[in-house]
């Protein structure tokens, strides 16, 4: 019994409690930890965000690209020994920020009205909703039917949209390729257009989706660099269009 109270009395005298060495110590384990605790939830945050935002961008960008196209093909299709229809393909000059448009109409025998129009502009966002921190995500894809509905957005997050006419050579009256691509006020007989290059200029609605301000090239094919002085993430996509009833 004495050897047994003798062990339980050396043991108590030495749990004397931590030092303030090693309190230090454990303090300065667990702020490390915390840290790295926070910059891991920040860097998957940001990684969320960015990826979030591209895959927007990219499907914004590929249904505008996929809507005006199937519109652009069925351009100045009619019925047949009918004349051309007048500014099948033509802009329609109501886009702002120096941005291109496009108008296309085609004609159906027995469906009334037998004019089917589309006109495709950029205007600003529609003002409902949550306002984007992008300041330069202000503007958005519209669609117009022209028949008293007035222009309806269909992408936003449109910073900029260029369309370029490819005018066809001329043989025996007949139109063939390959077309020389113009803007619009280079174009001198709107008939002889037979394909159309789209090229858009999508961002992505929130700021400081990126870590410095990117570098792009608009249209992305020519070494035009667009002004970028912001964090927002861009991306060009293109796409060329065939007029399929003025194709050889």
């Amino acid at each position: 019994m004495n050897t047994i109270r003798t062990l339980f009395c050396l043991a108590t005298r030495h749990q004397r409690g931590l030092t303030l060495v090693e309190m230090m110590v454990a303090l300065v384990l667990g702020l490390i930890l915390a840290a790295g605790m926070i910059q891991l939830f920040i860097g998957t945050k940001q990684t969320y965000r960015f990826y979030d935002a591209l895959s927007r961008i990219q499907e914004n960008g590929r249904f505008a690209l996929d809507s005006m196209a199937n519109d652009i093909r069925m351009a100045d299709q009619r019925p047949l020994n009918t004349p051309p229809l007048a500014n099948a393909v033509a802009p329609n000059g109501t886009s702002v920020n120096n941005n291109d448009d496009i108008t296309v109409i085609w004609q159906l025998g027995n469906v009334i009205p037998p004019n089917q129009t589309r006109a495709y502009s950029i205007r600003p966002r529609f003002a409902g909703g949550v306002a984007p921190t992008c300041a330069t995500a202000g503007t958005s894809l519209y669609l117009d039917f022209n028949d008293g509905r007035g222009a309806q957005e269909l992408v936003e997050g449109v910073e900029a949209m260029q369309i370029r006419y490819g005018v066809c050579n001329v043989a025996n009256g007949v139109i063939n390729s390959p077309a020389n691509y113009v803007a619009a006020a280079a174009v001198a007989n709107w008939n002889l257009v037979c394909s159309v290059r789209i090229d858009l200029l999508m961002v992505s609605l929130e700021d400081r989706v990126v870590t410095q301000p990117q570098v792009i090239f608009f249209p992305p094919y020519t070494n035009n660099v667009w002004p970028v002085n912001d964090r927002c993430l861009r991306q060009a996509f293109s796409k060329t269009v065939a007029i399929r009833r003025r194709m050889p």
